[in-house]
């Protein structure tokens, strides 16, 4: 520790030194002024509530206070014990005046009477200094000062608990001794504390036990009260527990998006690999129920076509649960009359209760108090509807099932309707009603077991009612049976909102003379599609894979192609983008089992026309292909994107936000890029292949990071067609492309520098 008085002065007003046998060797200026010079003298002579112990003799710094004796005066500090030179320091730093009540006697020295004499002594004590000092102590914000050489003169309490040092042990010490390999930048680069500036930055800090800390920390340069450096401060606060929060949070993130990315691949595979092997059952048991079967048969093929399409509503209720939750779910809003809907319902679930003996009721209300035409989803209500007559059904065995319509308010623009299904069924328990719309909720084990089901259904319903803002009402008993409502507001529509529907009659010769080629690594889907398309007179032809499918495109003409999606050798994705590339105009249809959220998109930006999804149904099959052999395809126009020449993302990322970084990054770019160009030019005029395509693939790297999508595929280009020792007229204008697109990016690039440059001036 430097006993230097002025530095002592300036840092603690009020110190006092004592040697070991407790005699005065220095004191504070301030103190100077009201006891006189009193070196020599014995402290006891006056202070008291000196506060000596084991501690301070142990040399740790202890919170304290001594009281003058010739004035009702409390000095606040700590003491130390220096050991090297056997003295006893009091680091006085201010003041604080007592009580009335704890005053001590007045000393010989002071004239209790003499009001004046008080008042200028009490002046010789600033409660804003000492107010000051006991802030910069105690904050929970780390200080250091350090001279002009870089030594530390002082370090608060919040410096020393944050970095695991004590003032003593550091104390003339240079910050850089303590920082050695233990300071790093937010990205883990190493720094010393000449990085540190007057801008607050995240730093890194590893304490003496080793564990890593975060700060933010910035530093400025200390004066006197002459204006003249006197050295500089280095202020931190510490975020390590936010940091950490942060960073757990950021890592749950990664796990769930992982989490989710698999459960959607999940599905994808599942929903593939199951509707293949359906889509071979439902479509070969339809086509055996045509060829007038025996009752046997008959009741062999319904009972196929039953289990089945129970497996698809399965399959489907998981699908839907996923678009569900992932806010994929698209409600329609098209004219639709309830009342008709509603009817169709009934007529899908009527043969399920007679076969059980119950009575089924459908109520509506007066003809003219629904309107006509009502805007909304028919397809979802009734799903939603479906699944509340079937649940019904499925728990009554007796007694009744009846559907009802009620207008409950009638506005200029829309209605209110209230949708009721109730039954005379086993009903539930209250508690079980509370988690009715749970994700596979069973009311019991044995209720799964004899009636089965996924649970599914009530979660699903619930969730499509919210999403056209209604709600469900719901009334059980248990073994007298339930009501459950759900009310939605649906816009008043007109006539013309109403679909038109246009009915195809089929015949067998819908397709005849048409050539339609079916492009599938499934032998069993290819039996499949081919045994319906054969019933209607077309020719068909077939191809295992994309390659073949291009092969056969080039050499004969097609009206039709039918694409698989997931096929070895190239899929049917790529395999369109061909075609559409080598002047194929003709309709594409996907045909696939993957019936996943936004499949139907992938298949449209890839230049289908449209999508069927497996298994099959005819109807809808042969309408599809029907109404695009009519309409021929239309030619599929990419919407015009404005993708931009490049994007500084991918070195924000790299960088972890540092703007410093980006820039350096930015102008290496801009002193690089030309004469990377040139070379490449060289090489080609040279016809230097080898040295190409080492070029190019030191570009690729660069490109990536900068997002110039314009040119990423071409320099990939380069570098292949290098490495094939393609002839060098192929490479001349892909290296010219890039030149063109280098030299814009420069450009842009230079003026990005000047503006950043000019907002780092301002």
């Amino acid at each position: 520790m430097s006993l230097d008085s002025a530095q002592l002065n300036r840092l603690f007003p009020f110190f006092v030194i004592a040697d070991a046998d407790l005699n005065i060797v220095e004191l504070g200026d301030k103190l100077k002024e009201i006891c006189g010079n009193k070196v020599g003298e014995s402290i006891f002579d006056y202070f008291t509530d000196l506060h000596f112990d084991e501690d301070v003799k142990d040399g740790v710094l202890k919170n304290s206070w001594i009281t003058l004796k010739q004035q009702p005066v409390r000095l606040n500090g700590k003491w130390e014990k220096i050991a090297a030179q056997n003295l006893l320091f009091f680091a006085g730093y201010g003041q604080s005046f007592l009580d009335e009540i704890q005053r001590a006697e007045p000393g010989p020295g002071l004239n209790p009477d003499n009001s004046n004499n008080n008042s200028a002594q009490r002046q010789l004590f600033s409660v804003t200094e000492y107010s000051y000092h006991q802030v910069i102590e105690n904050m929970r914000i780390g200080l250091v000062e350090l001279d002009l050489a870089g030594h530390i003169v002082y370090a608060n309490s919040s410096f020393c608990e944050i970095c695991g040092y004590d003032l003593i042990g550091i104390k003339g010490k240079l910050l850089s001794e303590l920082w050695a390999g233990r300071i790093f930048s937010e990205g883990g680069d190493a720094l010393g504390y000449d990085n540190i500036t007057s801008k607050v930055s995240e730093i890194q800090f590893l304490d003496t036990k080793g564990e890593r800390k975060w700060w933010l920390a910035c530093s400025s340069l200390s004066f006197n009260h002459e204006h003249e450096q006197i050295g500089s401060l280095l202020i931190n606060f510490e975020i390590t527990y936010h940091k950490e929060q942060k960073l757990e949070l950021m890592a749950a993130k990664s796990e769930a998006e992982k989490a989710v990315s698999s459960k959607d691949m999940f599905l994808a595979n599942m929903s593939h690999e199951i509707r293949t092997p359906m889509n071979a059952i439902i479509t070969m048991a339809n086509q055996l129920a045509k060829t007038n079967p025996t009752v046997e048969q008959d009741y062999c093929v319904q009972t196929i076509q039953t289990a089945s399409k129970n497996l698809l509503v399965i399959i489907n209720d998981i699908l839907d649960l996923s678009k569900i939750e992932a806010g994929k779910v698209n409600l329609e809003s098209i004219g639709l009359d309830i009342s008709k809907v509603l009817r169709e319902v009934i007529q899908v679930i009527k043969h399920k209760a007679e076969k059980k003996g119950l009575i089924i009721d459908y109520f509506q209300p007066h003809h003219d108090e629904i309107a006509p035409v009502l805007i909304g989803d028919p397809y979802r209500i009734s799903q939603i509807v479906l699944n509340l007559l079937s649940n019904a059904v499925k728990f009554t065995d007796k007694g009744s099932v009846s559907l009802k319509l009620s207008l409950l308010e009638n506005f200029d623009d829309a209605q209110e309707i209230e949708i009721t299904v109730k039954d005379t069924g086993i009903g539930m328990q209250p508690e079980f009603v509370k988690r009715l719309f749970d994700n596979f909720s069973q009311e019991y084990e044995s209720v799964s077991r004899r009636y089965g089901g996924t649970g599914l259904g009530m979660s699903i319903s619930k969730k499509l009612v919210a999403q056209m803002g209604g709600y469900f009402n719901i009334k059980s008993e248990k073994g007298k049976g339930s009501e459950i409502s759900f009310v939605i507001r649906l816009m008043k529509g007109v006539g013309e909102d109403l679909p038109v529907e246009e009915k195809l009659v089929l015949s067998d010769d819908l397709f005849s003379g048409k050539r339609i080629l079916i492009v599938d690594d499934n032998e069993m889907n290819r039996l499949v599609a081919s045994t319906v398309l054969l019933n209607y007179g077309c020719q068909i032809m077939i191809a295992e894979n994309g390659q073949m499918a291009i092969d056969m495109v080039d050499k004969d003409d097609f009206d039709l192609i039918l694409m698989d999606i997931q096929m070895p050798v190239l899929n049917g994705y790529d395999t369109t983008k061909l075609l559409r590339k080598g002047g194929f105009k003709g309709p594409i249809i996907a045909l696939t089992a993957s019936a996943i959220i936004g499949e139907r998109e992938k298949c449209i930006a890839a230049g289908m026309d449209d999508y069927i999804a497996k298994p099959i149904k005819e109807d809808l099959f042969i309408t599809v292909i029907d109404k695009w052999m009519v309409k021929g395809a239309v030619e599929t126009v990419q919407p015009e994107i404005e993708v931009p020449l490049y994007s500084l993302d991918g070195l924000y990322v790299i960088s972890k936000g540092r703007e410093d970084f980006v820039t350096k990054m930015i102008q290496m770019f801009c002193d690089q890029m030309p004469s990377a160009v040139s070379d490449l030019n060289q090489a080609l005029e040279n016809a230097d292949l080898p040295k190409i395509s080492t070029l190019a693939h030191k570009l690729k790297s660069t490109i990536d990071h900068l997002g110039i999508v314009s040119i990423q595929r071409v320099i990939r280009d380069i570098e292949s067609l290098s490495d094939e020792n393609a002839p060098v007229s192929e490479l001349i204008p892909l290296i010219a492309q890039v030149k063109r697109v280098i030299d814009q990016v420069v450009s842009d690039l230079q003026t990005e520098i000047t503006r950043r440059n000019q907002d780092l001036a301002d």
